[in-house]
């Protein structure tokens, strides 16, 4: 029972790191004093769950943190005023302006890049990082995990790398590079 007391108290220090943040974050200018004082606590929060009751205890104290920002940013939204100008109305070109072409053809093959063989990359780089945990010695069980976790990292990654170049060129490479790992499962 005396765990579940210390669990409480560093749910209680996420709490007070979090109300500290926002206070040095609220002050006119930036405290580097309160800041990190705030994300000292933070840190020790985190630490005192770990040690406690380890990936539980991490999970138990940063939800209590985050129920505080939450709670914290839903009151200032509450008590904040409207603003005086406008909101902007500018077009985020998502779609062509006048008659100009729709060029959906280029955008079912970005869809294609980013969604399908993004996925597939993804899940080959899993495939990847689970022979490599195996080969390293890793039980199957910890290996299985580990590539369960890499899946959606890796697409997320690869995602963002690949809405954001220029190139079909680039983004066949990025993807290339993205599977490679699997490619150690055949040889």
């Amino acid at each position: 029972m005396a765990s579940g007391g210390l669990l409480a108290a560093g749910s209680a220090l996420a709490v007070v790191a979090v109300i500290v943040l926002r206070y040095s974050w609220g002050r006119p200018g930036r405290s580097r004093v309160l800041n990190g004082a705030g994300w000292a606590l933070a840190a020790a929060a985190l630490a005192l769950g770990c040690t406690i009751a380890g990936a539980w205890g991490i999970a138990v104290v940063a939800l209590w943190a985050m129920g505080a920002a939450c709670a914290i940013l839903a009151r200032e939204a509450w008590r904040s005023t409207p603003g005086r100008e406008r909101a902007s109305n500018r077009r985020a070109h998502v779609m062509p302006d006048g008659k100009a072409p729709l060029n959906l053809g280029r955008r079912l093959v970005t869809f294609a890049l980013v969604a399908l063989a993004g996925f597939a990359a993804s899940v080959c780089f899993a495939i990847g990082t689970r022979w490599a945990a195996a080969a390293l010695g890793a039980a199957e069980a910890d290996a299985n995990v580990l590539a369960l976790l890499a899946s959606p990292v890796a697409w997320t990654v690869v995602a963002f790398l690949l809405l954001m170049s220029a190139s079909r060129g680039r983004q066949i490479a990025i993807l290339a590079v993205a599977a490679a790992p699997a490619l150690t499962t055949f040889l």
